[in-house]
């Protein structure tokens, strides 16, 4: 980073490291290429944003030009590399650049000023700065009696003030506002009175180390949205801790996916409040390399299937900004088999690639563990990711355009997958992932496929006067609605991870699961025990009572033995749905919608 050359120098990915990913991996050399190419990226949008502020017509504020930041980051660098590299690399200031570049050119509403929000340049100089230990004195702004200092931590100041100054001499560094004063200590990273420092999770097992800041203090470490402060108690704190280090531990043990690489990559984990249902929320952004989301009540498999999740997902975008793998592949109408919502081609591909390493890590621990309920559950969700992971590369190898070397990473994926598609899995977890494979996609389908009106009617009136249907099958389109989280799923984990557990919630002693989640239905768990006769009893007569039930719809399908009406109801159920929403005419449900589903299958080819 110079004066005369700001941009970085272009960045090439080697083709040792292109393999390594292919194969859903990643070691720490490889995580090293791919951390380059992002700071080559932050370079380009830091020496953009600096451009386009300078020519802005909005006036600058109370704080001098962007471009002298951008000099104290180049002295900075001067001194130290690493130090800009940190910040450089450090996730919020990824988030901060994309979301300040695109209100200055007016695609984004902003939060606050837009003197401050360009501002934050100067914090993250003086940042630099101070890691370099260069002395300088230079204004920041100032939010609501706080002063962020990214990569290094918060400064208190009973002050309402906007600007704020940052002084560094020598080994001593403070922050200035009037009359009052906050003295940063020595370690950054300790607290001190007027200063929170960025603490740093710890998780260490066979000699492999995974560091990552657990950030609960920058405004732009959620890449959802603006958050405050929000510091963990220290209760909290050395929860996340213990959480982390068992989780980080299970991570380290498995060999599918390169734990190096995966600690290489994560850099910092946020504490968010979101909740999700059936699993736990986690996220990452292309905008913000190397965070994590999320919400910390999990437990230690949990977690550890998620931070390798998530590092797939880091290290997949990294490599798709210096490697083009598809062309477009925009368009929200393609089906996911791990959401319920509609999907772009490219999150389908992010998708595959993160849960082919999610296979991998549950394979790992269905040979480690010993037989038992261990052993089950880590059966079912391999057989499940597995099955999930496929779907999603068959549909991105039959629709995605593909670049060549795009072609080349989805067919080496395909390679690997297919060993694990050939394991042998245990009877009842592979039945049960089975069944929530097709009750997923029939859940999409019922919800976000529309039948053509005009040929269902015709097949109405066929079904009312007893005549032929059409010879054809209505089209449908995809029409996204809201989905809803399916009960299932966790009652097929509950069965096999805690027996005694399930066995209590069906003899309702008990819900067995998390706090704020409903009771579940009878017919639910009777499907979930492999009851199917009594399931069948009572999705029947959950449709009697809604016949808009969809989730009641699926699980219909799920519990039919074979023949013509469960094989409409899994290959069309939205036909079905919309057949016999038509044929109801008010106070009457319509049809027996087994019987409907059998007439419509005798009359297909299928």
């Amino acid at each position: 980073m110079t004066p005369s050359s700001p941009q970085g120098p272009n960045h090439r990915l080697s083709a040792e490291s292109f393999a390594e990913l292919a194969r859903g991996s990643g070691g720490p050399s490889t995580v090293a290429e791919l951390r380059s190419g992002q700071r080559s990226r932050a370079m380009l949008l830091l020496h953009a944003l600096v451009d386009i502020a300078s020519a802005h017509p909005a006036p600058p504020g109370p704080l001098p030009p962007s471009r002298d930041a951008w000099h104290l980051l180049i002295r900075a660098e001067n001194r130290s590399p690493a130090a800009v590299d940190r910040l450089l690399l450090h996730p919020p200031t990824g988030v901060w650049l994309n979301r300040c570049l695109r209100r200055l050119r007016g695609l984004e509403p902003g939060d606050g000023p837009l003197w401050s929000a360009v501002g934050h340049l100067h914090a993250i100089a003086a940042s630099a700065a101070l890691l370099a230990g260069i002395d300088f004195r230079g204004a920041v702004p100032a939010r609501e009696g706080a002063v962020m200092l990214p990569a290094l931590g918060l400064a208190r100041i009973p002050d309402t003030t906007d600007v704020a100054e940052v002084v560094g001499y020598g080994r001593k560094a403070a922050v200035l506002s009037g009359p009052y004063s906050v003295t940063l200590p020595a370690d950054f990273s300790e607290d001190a009175p007027g200063w929170h420092g960025l603490r740093r999770l710890r998780g260490e097992h066979g000699g492999i180390v995974c560091a990552p800041l657990v950030d609960d203090l920058d405004p732009y470490r959620d890449f959802l949205r603006i958050r405050d402060p929000e510091r963990l108690g220290d209760e909290e704190w050395q929860g996340w801790q213990e959480r982390f280090g068992n989780a980080w531990r299970l991570v380290s043990e498995q060999r599918q996916v390169d734990p190096r690489g995966i600690g290489a990559c994560l850099s910092s984990v946020v504490p968010v409040p979101y909740d999700a249902w059936p699993e736990p929320f986690s996220a990452s952004s292309p905008e913000a390399f190397g965070c994590v989301l999320l919400n910390g009540a999990t437990d230690p498999l949990t977690l550890a299937a998620a931070l390798v999740h998530e590092a797939q997902h880091i290290k997949l975008s990294a490599l798709m900004d210096l490697v083009p793998l598809i062309e477009g592949g925009l368009e929200k109408i393609h089906y996911a088999p791990w959401r319920l919502d509609p999907r772009p081609l490219r999150g389908l591909l992010q998708g595959v690639y993160a849960f082919l390493g999610v296979t991998g890590f549950w394979w790992d621990r269905l040979r480690r563990a010993e037989p038992g309920p261990a052993r089950d559950a880590a059966a079912f969700e391999f057989a499940l990711r597995r099955a999930q992971t496929a779907s999603g590369l068959r549909t991105l190898l039959t629709h995605a355009d593909l670049t060549p070397r795009g072609e080349e990473f989805l067919h080496r994926l395909e390679d690997r997958l297919t060993l694990w598609l050939a394991q042998r899995v245990p009877s009842v977890p592979k039945s049960l992932a089975s069944d929530l494979i097709h009750d997923h996609r029939l859940v999409h389908r019922m919800r976000h496929l529309a039948a053509d009106p005009e040929p269902t009617a015709q097949w109405a009136r066929a079904w009312r006067e007893r005549t032929d249907p059409p010879g054809e099958l209505p089209g449908t389109s995809v029409r996204p609605t809201r989905p809803e989280a399916p009960a299932r799923p966790a009652l097929a984990r509950l069965r096999l991870a805690d027996p005694a557990g399930f066995a209590r919630l069906g003899d309702g002693r008990g819900t067995g699961l998390p706090e704020g989640v409903d009771a579940p239905d009878r017919a639910d768990l009777d499907w979930a025990a492999g009851d199917t006769a009594a399931a069948l009893r009572g999705y029947r007569a959950r449709l009697e009572a809604d016949p808009d039930d969809i989730a009641a719809w699926a699980g219909l399908a799920l519990s039919l033995p074979d023949g013509a009406a469960r094989t409409t109801l899994l290959n069309h159920p939205e036909l079905a749905l919309a057949v016999h929403r038509e044929l109801r005419t008010a106070p009457d449900t319509g049809p027996d919608p087994v019987a409907l589903a059998r007439w419509i299958g005798t009359r297909t080819r299928e």
